[in-house]
């Protein structure tokens, strides 16, 4: 879009704020990706060619459709709560809903970690991601971890949810002097939960014990309490509006409204 605007691969490098030396190999990449010639150079400056004006068509077309649409994505926990709150959400691991907030197509984010809440408060972050920092953050619920297991649950042989907040269970674990091992991580609690099939012991969150297969033993730890942590919702100028009904709904779901 840059380079069709200026017709300046100098111009245009400007514009993206990067050297024009990379602008070029970002070109020259691109080609051989695709397999095409996308632009020449003419006493008028470099000009995109008809296969290189097609993509930039294609690609303004798709990108006025994403402007029409509300895009929820959310984290695996979050994730039950958006499809009560919004239309359609986008439920994935954390790692790939920042992608996707870094490619701009995010407009709330369901958030399973308060760690992330204050990673995204901090505006070098922000900037250095996705170039804004103008978003709000709204404390939709509560949830708190159980242990499930197969037997007897096992310490040291735990499977571990990446980007959920087991990293509150582990800490209390080490204060409390109780030896504990990470056997074996997953980025979705789902595939956790088939994973206690195995063998393998989980501290899960307890909302999703509705999922948890009705033979597993399910315990609550004597710190159970201690193990309670928000679920936010990041808006990035959208607002977000709960009914009595959707709280009601929420609740079924096993999470709380208040803080243990």
């Amino acid at each position: 879009m840059a380079l069709h605007k200026t017709k300046s691969q100098n111009e245009a490098s400007k514009l993206l704020n990067i050297s024009p030396s990379s602008f070029n190999i970002q070109l020259k990449r691109l080609e051989n990706k695709l397999g095409v010639k996308l632009y020449y150079s003419s006493p008028n400056g470099t000009i995109l060619t008809d296969t290189g004006l097609e993509i930039l068509e294609t690609y303004n077309s798709y990108s006025k459709r994403l402007k029409n649409h509300f895009f929820t994505v959310s984290g695996f926990v979050s994730g039950e709560i958006a499809k009560i709150l919004f239309e359609n959400p986008i439920i994935t691991s954390f790692d790939n809903a920042l992608k996707l907030l870094k490619m701009g197509f995010v407009d709330i984010l369901g958030v399973d970690d308060s760690y992330w809440i204050y990673r995204l408060g901090d505006e070098r972050f922000l900037k250095s991601e996705i170039g804004s920092s103008d978003f709000n953050i709204f404390l939709i619920a509560y949830d708190n971890f159980v242990m499930v297991s197969k037997k007897e649950f096992d310490y040291k042989n735990l499977v571990g949810v990446r980007f959920s907040s087991q990293r509150i269970v582990y800490n209390i674990l080490k204060k409390e002097g109780i030896k504990f091992k990470v056997k074996i991580k997953t980025k979705n609690p789902f595939r956790a939960i088939e994973l206690v099939n195995e063998g393998y012991s989980l501290f899960l969150n307890e909302s999703l014990l509705k999922y948890v297969d009705g033979d597993f033993n399910v315990e609550y730890p004597n710190f159970y309490k201690k193990t309670v942590h928000a679920i936010n919702f990041i808006s990035f100028g959208k607002d977000i509006e709960i009914d009595k009904k959707e709280l009601k709904k929420i609740k079924k779901l096993g999470f709380k409204y208040e803080c243990l």
